[in-house]
This record gives structure tokens, C-alpha cells and sequence, in this order.
């Protein structure tokens, strides 16, 4: 694995080294030309004392800034090389933010794992607004793209008609709100949320009567498979986007570590499926407990 990026405990290490080496130079330059001699010989002592104190700060800031600048940048590794110069990447970010992928100005396809009835209602009891289902659906409302009506009626038809899915029915006994229809395991539906981003919604976890949500291994195993064949055939080329899916309220039972080593296994068992980046997101947050250096 190439490792692109660094941790932060090599970031101070390259800071303390850094400055050992302007010290350094500094010693060896003081060997042909003192301070003394450079400085104009009517300064009085505390200007000098000053102008020494300012070169130390200097460089001790100077260094800083450059590692912390490096450090932001180098949130991401590079994982393995796929067909046609593509690449899989671990990164820590925002799965919503056009930074995560290597053009801003270019499309791409953001994967966001939602219930198997695709249900629009995020009421924080049907779906929560704090999941990555209620997020993605919370921006398409407030863009004015669509309303909970429209946003059901286009992801139906993307389901019915332009891929011909055949849901099951499910009873109020079975779930006692939202839609009654339910796909299988890992469908996925498309949603265009601009003209640079397209949202591949895919049909992870069942809702039983209480709303709570649930995925079975089996089912998890299926859907990513599922979901790695379509991106294959409807990515276009374009980057996908990846949170960590499964690691929310599907109760999949997994770690985020766990989710995080098991895609990344996957993608490499389907290595002559990706045609396109994937970015895999880590949540910032995530920093101290899923160190992407290590895997």
C-alpha cells in the first residue's frame, strides 16, 4: 500500500527535525559571518537580543505552519491502483463536500445507504435528520429541488420504471409508517442533487413496526456486493464518494474499523469492477479512533 499521506506523531517529528536543521544552518553560517558582523555595529544590545528572540521566532513559526499545512493536506491514503489509472483512497472528510474528490468541478456520485422503502419523511422518528439518509434529504428539500412528495414520486419512477424493480408489499403491522413498499436488499436508486453530484441511494436495512432499524449480515454482505456491480455499470467514469456504510443506525453490528477494513477488502476481491475513483470517507471526528495510516 502506498502510503500518501502522514500521522501526526511523524508531523512532529518533521517539525522538531525541521528546525534542528535552520539551527544547524544557522551554526554553520555563523562559522564565515557572526551576528555581530552582520548586524550594524551602533544597534544597542536589546535590539540585538531582539533581532535574535525574532529569528528563533521565526523559524519555530515558520516550521509550524508549513507541518500544519501538511497535515491538513495529508488526510488521505492511497489504498491500490485499479483498471484505467483509478484509484481507491481512505480519507477523513465529509462525504457531502466536493473536496473529497481529486476535481471539485468535476461530477460525482455520492453513496448514501438508506432504508429498503426508500422512505422521504425525515421527521427524527421515520427517518432521523442526523443520519446520512436524513441529511442527503434534508439538502434536496431545502435546495427547493424537491419536497417529501416529488422526492418519493422521482425515486419510484428511477426504481419502476427506469429500472423495472419489482417491490414486495408490506403490511402496517409490519411497519407502521411511511412507504409500504419495500425492495431487495442493495437496490439502488439514483437521484441527481446538481449537475455535479448524483446521489446512488442504496436500499440497506429493514424497518420493523417501531421504526428501528436492521441489517443482517447476509443482507450487508449482499448490498455492498450489489452496490460495487452498480457503480460499476452507472458511475460513468466519475469518482464515487463512500461513507462508511452500515456504521449508523443500520445496526449491521460492526466496529467502524471493522465496516472500514471490510470495503476496503471488498473492493479489492472486485478490483476489475471499478472504473472510477472511490473515495472512502471517514468521519473527521473519527481521527483517534479509525487511524487510516495504520491499515
Amino acid at each position: 500500500m502506498k502510503k500518501a499521506w502522514l500521522n501526526r506523531k511523524y508531523i512532529t517529528k518533521l517539525a522538531c527535525g525541521g528546525t534542528t536543521c535552520i539551527f544547524s544552518l544557522l551554526g554553520f553560517i555563523g562559522t564565515f559571518a557572526s551576528l555581530g558582523e552582520i548586524v550594524p555595529s551602533n544597534w544597542r544590545v536589546e535590539y540585538k537580543i531582539l533581532l535574535s528572540i525574532g529569528i528563533l521566532l521565526f523559524v519555530f513559526v515558520f516550521f509550524w505552519c508549513v507541518c500544519a499545512i501538511l497535515f491538513e493536506r495529508k488526510k488521505r491514503i492511497e489504498i491500490f491502483e485499479a483498471n484505467n489509472n483509478c484509484h481507491v483512497y481512505v480519507q477523513y472528510g465529509d462525504v457531502f463536500s466536493e473536496d473529497e474528490v481529486n476535481d471539485p468541478n468535476q461530477r460525482r456520485n455520492i453513496i448514501i445507504p438508506v432504508n429498503r422503502c426508500f422512505d422521504t419523511i425525515v421527521d427524527d422518528d421515520l427517518v432521523s435528520s442526523r443520519t446520512l439518509h436524513g441529511i442527503a434529504f434534508k439538502k434536496l428539500y431545502s435546495s427547493g429541488q424537491y419536497d417529501e412528495n416529488s422526492l418519493n414520486i422521482a425515486i419510484h419512477n428511477d426504481l419502476n420504471i427506469r429500472q423495472g424493480v419489482v417491490p414486495e408489499s408490506i403490511s402496517i403491522n409490519e411497519k407502521r409508517k411511511g412507504n409500504f413498499k419495500r425492495y431487495d436488499v442493495g437496490t439502488v436508486a439514483e437521484v441527481k442533487e446538481s449537475n455535479k453530484c448524483t446521489y446512488f441511494l442504496i436500499g440497506l436495512s429493514t424497518f420493523d413496526y417501531n421504526l428501528s432499524a436492521h441489517t443482517t449480515r447476509e443482507e450487508y454482505v449482499l448490498a455492498m456486493q450489489k452496490m460495487i456491480e452498480y457503480c460499476n455499470a452507472r458511475s460513468q467514469g466519475f469518482p464515487i464518494v463512500m461513507p462508511l456504510i452500515g456504521a449508523g443506525q443500520s445496526r449491521t453490528g460492526n466496529s467502524e474499523r471493522a465496516i472500514l477494513e471490510y470495503i476496503i477488502g471488498l473492493l479489492k476481491m472486485n478490483k476489475s469492477l471499478i472504473m472510477s475513483d472511490i473515495h472512502i470517507v471517514v468521519r473527521n471526528s473519527g481521527k483517534e479512533t479509525i487511524p487510516i495510516t495504520e491499515l
